[in-house]
């Protein structure tokens, strides 16, 4: 890949991957068939995935008039074509209106609109959500983050990593599969303790999978570019 051809570049901030092992064949049917189902240690994974995304420029553009900043909170799984992991999005919740317009247009992606609020003192976060979008049933999410660990970076190998380390978003439209490439750095990752009071995000999966207390990491911040998608089937 050409790393010199990114499209567009993100700053995401203030991140949290909150994870739950869930079945594969319970997962199955909300995955499209195209694209196979990744596993570690004989589960499949689900994320619920809470952020600041800042500084969105095109490249070549100047600074967007309307607004570069953003709340997101979307529910993510892994998935591989044809060897190639990455990750596939089944819902992505925003607070901003055009930023959802032009997702959903522009890049196919199923973002909706959301009334949303993120608030941070000292180590602790608090993060609500209240979807809105026309034709979507409505799902609420609140939870509390703490964190309780220095940063580090995942091992290779590891749990962690296999989670965090992907670089491509995976999407189906009709039977055509789309690879949509993304770099950064390695993620700089705080162990985190998540109390998730209210998530309606998930309700397409049964609930006894997430009376567990989630696997939960924070990151300050890493600075992505986002590139055009290439077709694969």
């Amino acid at each position: 890949m050409d790393k010199s051809r990114w499209i567009m570049h993100q700053d995401w901030d203030d991140l949290y991957f909150i994870h739950w092992p869930v079945p594969v064949d319970e997962l199955r049917p909300h995955v499209p068939e195209e694209l196979d189902i990744d596993e570690f240690d004989g589960s499949a994974w689900i994320a619920v995935v809470p952020f600041r995304m800042r500084n969105i420029r095109f490249r070549g553009l100047p600074r967007l008039p309307f607004g570069t900043d953003l709340l997101e909170l979307n529910v993510r799984t892994y998935v591989s074509y044809k060897g190639e992991p990455g990750v596939y999005f089944i819902t992505l919740d925003s607070d901003h209106p055009l930023g959802v317009f032009l997702a959903r247009t522009a890049f196919g992606l199923p973002y909706v609109h959301a009334s949303m609020r993120m608030d941070n003192r000292d180590s602790i976060t608090q993060f609500s959500s209240r979807r809105t979008h026309k034709g979507y049933p409505p799902a609420h999410f609140h939870a509390e983050f703490q964190t309780i660990s220095e940063p580090m970076q995942a091992r290779p190998g590891s749990l962690l990593y296999w989670l965090t380390e992907r670089y491509a978003l995976w999407m189906v439209q009709g039977k055509r599969v789309y690879k949509g490439p993304i770099i950064h750095n390695n993620w700089k990752l705080q162990k985190a303790e998540a109390t998730v009071t209210t998530n309606h995000l998930l309700d397409f999966l049964p609930a006894e999978h997430f009376q567990r207390r989630p696997i939960t990491y924070f990151s300050r911040s890493v600075q992505t570019r986002i590139f055009p998608y290439v077709r694969k089937s």
